[in-house]
């Protein structure tokens, strides 16, 4: 599949993963990236009148989970970083707490998690591009 083909969502598994209406026999392999995306009005050029083409409505950007020769089964790569909070209590047990007066002590830690991110408006019908 070239970069400026597009294919069609034929099969929406659940939040995170679609299905196109290509494969392997067009030219899909394991690396490309796919843009998930609708078509949304026509926009005209103010100054000339031209038409400008159809604006595209995002829906996520997608990798590949499996290759078939006909069909692909996207997957959405869109993260998001979330950031989890663990409260650690020290109940001042070592001899260094005590002197210092460190007893009972709560410390707040973060750590960045990621999370995938569901495709968003997603429907049969929406165009995929490759993209890389």
């Amino acid at each position: 599949m070239k970069m400026n083909e597009t294919a069609k969502v034929i099969k929406i598994l659940n939040n995170y993963e679609v299905v196109i209406n290509k494969g392997y026999e067009t030219g899909i392999q394991t690396g490309h990236e796919f843009l998930v995306y609708l078509l949304g009005e026509e926009l005209i050029d103010l100054d000339t009148n031209e038409s400008l083409g159809h604006l595209e409505i995002l829906c996520g950007k997608a990798e590949i989970k499996h290759i078939q020769p006909k069909m692909t089964t996207l997957i959405s790569n869109n993260h998001m970083i979330k950031v989890r909070k663990r409260i650690i209590k020290n109940s001042g047990g070592s001899s260094f707490a005590m002197i210092s007066g460190l007893t009972n002590q709560t410390t707040e830690e973060t750590e960045p998690e990621e999370e995938r991110v569901p495709f968003k408006n997603v429907a049969i019908g929406c165009y995929a591009r490759r993209i890389y």
